[in-house]
């Protein structure tokens, strides 16, 4: 498959991702925002939910799972693809599946980048930028994510 059929996705797919895109977006309830990502192609689970705005994989929605129980806050951005390097001419194209584990949290305006997993029960905090896997029960944060808090630490309260 050549580099600008990737780029761009089938017709067909687009059409389609696009004509549910604002729905997704604007829905006044999340199981209605599922719904309609569902409709776009993203592979979604059950009792998952998803917040207002977010942009999950634009081109390629069929390469998004999202495990049952995950939260997709408000604003996340989960791409399945990145062409920065391919439009500037310093590099392919980068494609690949993401994935977001079972009761996996994706905090307010996160950005979870191609080839990524989130484990099990991870927490991605508010505009974190995700570059590569989280490993269950695992706390990140930051520009690029760094691990927080691993499984088994323990919690700080105040």
């Amino acid at each position: 498959m050549g580099k600008e059929k990737l780029v761009r996705g089938s017709l067909h797919r687009r059409i389609r991702s696009t004509l549910f895109l604002l729905p997704a977006w604007f829905s006044p309830h999340t199981a209605i925002r599922v719904f309609f990502h569902r409709l776009r192609g993203v592979r979604i689970g059950a009792n998952v939910e998803i917040g207002y705005f977010c942009i999950i994989a634009h081109v390629h929605p069929h390469m998004v799972t999202i495990d049952d129980g995950a939260v997709v806050a408000a604003g996340a951005k989960v791409l399945e693809h990145d062409d920065s390097y391919l439009y500037s001419g310093r590099g392919p194209l980068r494609i690949g599946p993401v994935r977001i584990g079972r009761r996996a949290f994706v905090g307010v305006n996160a950005v979870i980048l191609p080839n990524v997993t989130l484990g099990e029960g991870s927490i991605v905090g508010a505009n974190a930028v995700v570059l590569a896997d989280v490993e269950p029960d695992t706390v990140v944060g930051g520009v690029p994510a760094r691990v927080l808090k691993k499984a088994g630490a323990e919690e700080n309260t105040p």
